[in-house]
Parts: structure tokens; C-alpha cells; sequence
């Protein structure tokens, strides 16, 4: 950010694709790009969470800044590096509610074509494999939290409920694939 007043914001301009972008052009890099999401959930909740951000999936002790969005939509690939595009629901709590959004995010999303749908189950084992939190213990509240999302759709939210509030810690969830 370059400068702030009480209207507005001064961002920097970013150059390159959106990492959904180049899955859809470089199907083949589908495995690295997930693993790269993974770790770009790790780096972000290295941060400790600033007081001001809005409490989110609260911890005892600890919370760390969540994005709670992060998909493959919503990150910039630039010749720097990956970047993070579109905070509005950021807040602070438990990485592992970060993660089960973004599981819950991609595995639900109504994406036509079987290429894409197997692309999706890749993509989210290689964002598991990058990334060390384990967010079991959140699937049902991200689930719970998806379903209140005004800006998903009927089939979306028809899959979710058929396949998503389950038994167990986890919901019964898994991503269309299978994931």
C-alpha cells in the first residue's frame, strides 16, 4: 500500500495471472501450484494477528491472520512472486478454519468439465501435502460458514448440504473429486 486517507487507498499495480489462470493454461502444473497454495497458507499464518483485525474462528491464545478466501482466484502470480488479492474477509483466529475455507471454497465450487473437476481433486491434495495445519477440526464451522455465503450459488450450496454436514469432526466432507 503506497498511502491511505479516510477515502481512499493508494495499491500497488500487480502484472501476471491469477494462479486459476495458469492451471487453466498449464494444466500440468496443477500438483506444484497446489503445493505453492499450501504454502502460501503456512506463510500467512506465520503472522501473528494485529488487534484490529475482526476475531474469526477465535483461538484460546494465539490467533494468527487468516485470509479466509485464499483460492486459486484470488492470488497474483508476478515475476516477484505469488501475492494475495482480495481481503475483505480477513480476520483473525485459528489457521486451521483458514485452510478447511479454502478446502471448502475449491471443493465445492460447480466447475464444468471432468478435466477440471479431477484438476480440482489434484490441486487440493497438492495444497494438503504443502501445507502443515491440519484443518479437520474446522471442516464443519467452514462448512456452516460457506452455506451463509450470499454469494454461492443453489448448486453449491445443494452439494454441501447433501455432502458436507456429516458425522464426525470433519462433516463426511470431501471436494467432488473425492479429495
Amino acid at each position: 500500500m503506497y498511502e491511505i486517507t479516510d477515502t481512499d487507498m493508494v495499491l500497488e499495480r500487480l502484472a501476471g495471472p491469477t494462479m486459476l489462470d495458469e492451471l487453466a493454461r498449464r494444466r500440468w502444473r496443477v500438483g506444484s501450484l497446489g503445493r505453492e497454495l499450501g504454502r502460501m497458507h503456512d506463510r500467512l499464518h506465520a503472522l501473528p494477528a494485529p488487534e484490529w483485525l475482526p476475531k474469526r474462528f477465535s483461538t484460546a491464545d494465539g490467533d494468527r491472520v487468516l485470509h479466509l478466501d485464499l483460492h486459486p482466484g484470488n492470488i497474483i502470480l508476478t515475476r516477484r512472486g505469488p501475492v494475495v488479492i482480495d481481503w475483505c474477509n480477513a480476520g483473525a483466529g485459528d489457521p486451521a478454519a483458514d485452510v478447511a475455507m479454502t478446502l471448502v471454497t475449491v471443493g465445492s465450487a460447480d466447475v464444468p468439465g471432468l478435466a477440471a473437476r479431477l484438476g480440482r481433486g489434484l490441486l487440493l491434495r497438492g495444497m494438503r501435502s504443502g501445507c502443515r495445519t491440519d484443518p479437520s477440526g474446522r471442516m464443519r464451522e467452514a462448512v456452516r460458514e460457506k452455506l451463509d455465503d450470499p454469494n454461492l450459488t443453489p448448486t453449491e450450496a445443494a452439494w454441501l448440504r447433501r455432502h458436507a454436514v456429516g458425522n464426525g469432526p470433519g462433516g463426511g466432507w470431501t471436494d467432488r473429486s473425492g479429495c
